[in-house]
């Protein structure tokens, strides 16, 4: 994520909430981390650019990928806000022991240090939905899917608890509410771009432009829309191929993977999917790797090893001849 689109992110905030940009800007890189980690087998790799396009007004796009951008830039802002509150690093927010005390179930009930989603939520809110300046259908789908990160990261949360008791039978327990990991939150929200649900808008309707009968047939769609979905509009482009202008780069140079140690099925199909189905062939390149090994321990207490040198093939997407 570069440093211009995060600052560009944050001055979008208001003033009085200045105090939380370092955790914004955190996480928004976190949330395009976790892009590039869910997309790295794909055509579309989650590049560099992918938040300036989705919120730049010149270059914006409204396709699947930028649904998925919005929504885990989203959660990643929210999730960093809500960790960090429980942390204690805000002088403004603390646990959310709103609900400390109460009967949760049988045999438990609220307490301890619950994670302040709310806080996160609220905050994150202003910051990020503050970039959407327009009213257009395409504002509606980025604030739309912003929601679908904020709702991802409450839908993950965990119950953890603790037991009391006499000689540790475990009669009662305290339990709270907590974050899940967010590489939990990312595999969510991958599952949710999977099944994304594409906008059929009114055509006729919308070229009324900012009419009444435009703003109408944005609401009648979005009105059969779950609050858990993502949405697009546009159909996405061609990720095989270089595109300067929209910051895709294609598939051409781009590793794959054929062999190693438990590799899931998509992994195993990389190669055909960035290379054979995009006119490109598999190239397999050896490099030399040096590796720690023959390692032993010796009393007391160093552990020396031995500098091994070791061939290692790699597969690339490269340009037929």
């Amino acid at each position: 994520l570069c440093f211009r689109s995060v600052n560009n992110f944050l001055m979008t905030g208001p003033k009085a909430y200045l105090t939380y940009s370092s955790s914004v800007a955190a996480g928004a890189h976190s949330g395009m981390e976790e892009c590039k980690f869910q997309f790295g087998w794909e055509r579309w790799n989650c590049p560099e650019s992918a938040l300036q396009l989705s919120t730049h007004n010149r270059l914006r796009s409204a396709t699947r990928e930028t649904s998925f951008v919005h929504a885990i830039s989203s959660a990643g802002v929210m999730y960093t806000l809500t960790r960090n509150c429980s942390m204690g690093d805000f002088e403004s927010c603390g646990c959310d022991d709103s609900r400390n005390g109460r009967v949760g179930g049988r045999g438990w009930v609220w307490g301890g240090c619950s994670d302040n989603v709310d806080f996160g939520e609220r905050i994150s809110k202003l910051f990020v939905d503050a970039l959407e300046t327009g009213h257009d259908t395409r504002a509606l789908i980025n604030l739309h899917n912003n929601e679908v990160g904020r709702l991802a990261v409450k839908a993950t949360m965990k119950r953890a608890c603790k037991c009391h008791g006499v000689s540790g039978s475990c009669s009662i327990q305290t339990c709270w509410l907590q974050l899940a990991e967010f590489r939990e939150i990312g595999n969510y929200l991958k599952i949710k771009y999977d099944q994304a649900h594409k906008l059929e808008m009114d055509k006729r309707r919308m070229r009324a432009g900012n009419s009444a009968d435009s703003r109408g047939a944005t609401a009648e769609t979005f009105h059969h829309v779950h609050a858990t979905e993502l949405v697009f509009l546009e159909d996405s482009p061609d990720y095989c191929t270089r595109n300067a202008s929209l910051g895709h780069h294609g598939t051409e140079g781009r590793e794959c993977l054929q062999t190693g140690k438990n590799l899931s099925q998509w992994e195993k199909r990389s190669c055909r999917r960035l290379c054979t189905e995009c006119g490109l062939r598999v190239e397999e390149r050896r490099t030399e790797v040096v590796a720690s090994c023959n390692c032993k321990f010796h009393w007391c207490c160093t552990v020396r090893c031995e500098q091994c040198r070791q061939l290692v093939a790699k597969h690339f997407c490269t340009r037929r001849d």
